[in-house]
């Protein structure tokens, strides 16, 4: 009871307009970046870095699921409902960072989220949103499509973040607040938008 009130209490601080994020999402056979219709695909990737870099980026929804694992190198695919969801970047662990992003997704798309680190202590993940307005001829980024995803156990990050609650929970209130106080510039360079993705046909395309 006391694990399950503690999740409430860092759903309700990171969105009171959640969409079902914590129902599960049956998985897909298309081509790995290719969303089927009805569902949108997330692509958080992450460049390998000439140095060791030990530091693990988990990215969870607001039910307080995994739904990403980042390390040095790797790129991995999420499938998540259509709406509005608010996502936590956690690194470190004693105490852990958590820096925020919103994602407003489309079903039948696929959108792409470049992470890296950099030497920040308050936000040591820079969060880059791959927009499809940015991109030569708005192609799919052909160096997102050639790399193969990674397929970590999230069910063991998920336990990770529920046997971490009490630390995690008062960071994420923060970084809600902070959100909330942000400049609008600094909110939509952190929001993934609609039009920002790529259709299943678009993916595959050249």
């Amino acid at each position: 009871m006391r694990a399950r009130g503690a999740l409430g209490v860092l759903v309700a601080s990171l969105l009171a307009t959640a969409t079902p994020a914590g129902a599960q999402i049956p998985k897909t056979v298309e081509t790995p970046y290719a969303a089927p219709s009805d569902q949108a695909l997330l692509v958080f990737s992450r460049p390998r870095r000439r140095q060791a870099s030990e530091t693990t980026y988990r990215i969870v929804n607001q039910a307080g699921r995994c739904i990403a694992v980042l390390n040095n190198g790797w790129q991995m695919a999420a499938p998540m409902w259509p709406g509005k969801h608010m996502l936590m970047v956690i690194t470190g662990t004693a105490p852990p960072t958590i820096q925020l992003m919103q994602v407003k997704l489309s079903g039948g798309k696929t959108y792409v989220v470049n992470l890296r680190s950099r030497v920040n202590v308050k936000s040591p993940v820079a969060i880059e949103v791959v927009r499809r307005s940015e991109q030569p001829l708005e192609a799919f980024p052909p160096a997102v499509r050639e790399l193969v995803p990674n397929k970590p156990d999230l069910r063991q990050c998920t336990e990770w973040v529920s046997w971490k609650r009490s630390k995690i929970e008062p960071r994420a209130e923060q970084a809600k607040l902070k959100w909330d106080e942000a400049s609008e510039e600094h909110r939509n360079q952190h929001t993934v938008r609609r039009n920002d993705g790529w259709t299943a046909l678009e993916v595959r395309g050249p």
